[in-house]
């Protein structure tokens, strides 16, 4: 405990050091995503073509701008942090405005050939931009046993493109093997077999866009909610929780096979996705370093059949809208998704004292809304998920199948400041209420409470990045700490020393994990 309070009083020392050169950049997160593409389509739609002569400064102003974009659709290039996958989504919106934007502006200034094409679907010569980042990571038990826990290399591939102004594309993979699984005896063979190395397509898709309609079909990741650090509005895409929630969340979440349509118009938003490729959470086998246990009492002999998951196809699709609308600042929205459990139920059977389960997948629907809104400066978001019918293992033996149901609130308030124009804070309450509640429900009570503090600096124009996220679950308690520093160099590379220190209550979700604690280190190249 005194190790963790030693890193976070270490943390606000290095944060309120003396100032030190920093790049004053606004990033996307500070308007709502939706706010954005309303005021740049409002933007566009407002200039007017000239059909006067160009003057010199009017076709410098058009060189410049090609040039900006020329610089901003490969940030690496630049040894610029990289975008989250929410943020490359507005990016990537907004480049296609400027692009169609550019040529009209061209055309009339006599830089290039008028065409009869619209100028926003230009046909060009197809494109192909191919980026990689490699990452070495290694982690180490801060406490006994004095193990390995990660010695792993991988390689990240994304190749972008475009056939017009309008079609775009994206293929993306990863792969990676693991030597911690090759030292010692610390994984069993079924984890080994499991994680030691894996070959994987991520998202591949095509975007196609026409005035305020946006189609994107392929497989893809789908971004609902602003919480930090822990999942709640983010209900749609199955997750990798092989390393509990310690991977960053756009490397956690699964790509799925679907469609996603979008209109956007003025200040209104909406969403519209199919997914009939439909993917399921990845959980730690017996012998992973974050493995859970079955619920069971003591030694008692356990049978334990696979889930079968439901066939790919459009009658088990997952089927999802989501609605938003931009008033007086108030950045608000609404969802709903009709979709799966994506961890199977743990139906069970008890016989003669042996336990036997057979966990199974089963259909549920989710409502929720999400809302934000800045007050001199502070930034408040709410997310709201509302579950019916939702399903929860109970150790109670006489019950007959180990399974109740009741329905299920989970809501997230949180406010972002930043101080002094340095240092970004974003605190965090969590709260998990079960409608029906039985006290045979195993580790929860009517009422779940989290919080969580995230604070955040800059230094050296960017290329220093101090964090500490420290999540906190009341009613075991338990904590999570995650300090960590990131330095980039040479434009290209980025090292990162960090720590996932666990400690509380083992019935909690943190505690549970207090003997699994670690630091890391990271070396990222990106070409």
């Amino acid at each position: 405990m005194r190790y963790c309070w030693t890193l976070f009083i270490l943390f606000i020392v290095l944060s309120n050091a003396a100032a030190w050169a920093q790049l004053d950049v606004k990033t996307f997160d500070s308007l709502p995503r939706e706010q954005v593409i309303a005021q740049t389509l409002e933007f566009f739609s407002a200039e007017e073509s000239s059909s006067q002569q160009p003057r010199d400064s009017e076709i410098n102003n058009v060189l410049d701008r090609l040039e900006r974009v020329k610089d901003q659709v490969v940030p690496e290039e630049k040894g610029e942090p990289s975008l989250d996958l929410r943020d490359q989504q507005i990016k990537d919106k907004l480049e296609s405005f400027e692009r169609a934007q550019m040529r009209e502006d061209a055309e009339v200034l006599g830089l290039l050939p008028a065409t009869e094409h619209s100028n926003k679907d230009v046909l060009i010569k197809p494109t192909m931009v191919i980026q990689g980042i490699t990452r070495s990571e290694v982690a180490h038990h801060i406490y006994s046993p004095a193990e390995f826990t990660k010695i792993k290399n991988q390689l990240i591939l994304t190749a972008r493109g475009e056939f017009s102004s309008a079609l775009r594309y994206r293929i993306s993979g990863r792969a990676h093997y693991d030597a911690a699984y090759d030292v010692g005896h610390y994984y069993s063979d079924s984890a080994t077999s499991d994680q030691r190395a894996e070959v994987e397509l991520r998202d591949t898709y095509l975007d196609y866009s026409l005035g305020p309609w946006d189609f994107r079909v392929g497989k893809q990741q789908i971004v609902w909610g602003e919480a930090v650090g822990l999942f709640v509005a983010d209900v749609v895409n199955a997750k990798d929780l092989r390393e509990f929630i310690l991977p960053d969340f756009d490397s956690i979440r699964i790509p799925e096979w679907g469609t996603n349509l979008e209109y956007t118009k003025n200040n209104f938003h909406s969403e519209f996705i199919v997914l009939p490729g439909i993917e399921f959470n990845k959980l730690g086998v017996t012998g992973s370093e974050f493995a859970y246990s079955l619920p069971v009492p003591g030694n008692a002999p356990v049978t334990y059949h696979d889930a079968k998951d439901p066939k790919d196809g459009f009658e088990n699709s997952k089927l999802g809208m989501r609605l938003n609308y931009l008033w007086e600042g108030f950045d608000m929205g609404a969802f709903y998704l009709h979709s799966w459990t994506q961890s199977p139920v743990l139906y069970r059977a008890i016989n003669g004292g042996s336990y036997d389960f057979d966990p199974q997948y089963k259909r549920l629907d989710t409502y929720g809304a999400t809302v934000s809104k800045e007050i001199k400066d502070i930034v408040f978001k709410g997310d709201f998920v509302y579950i019916p019918d939702d399903f929860f293992p109970v150790s109670n033996p006489v019950d007959q199948n180990g399974i109740v149901q009741s329905d299920h609130l989970v809501y997230l308030l949180s406010l972002d400041y930043t101080f002094l124009n340095k240092l970004d804070v974003n605190a965090q309450f969590i709260q998990d209420a079960i409608f029906s509640y039985n006290d045979s429900m195993i580790n929860k009570d009517k009422f779940n409470n989290a919080f969580s503090l995230r604070i955040s600096r800059d230094f050296l124009n960017r290329k220093l990045q101090t964090e500490f996220l420290m999540i906190y679950g009341v009613n075991a308690p338990d904590f999570l700490y995650q300090p960590k520093v990131k330095y980039s160099f040479m434009k290209s590379w980025q090292v990162c020393v960090g720590a996932d220190i666990f400690s509380g209550d083992s019935s909690g979700d943190f505690g549970y994990f207090r003997n699994k604690s670690r630091y890391y280190t990271e070396l990222i190249h990106k070409f």
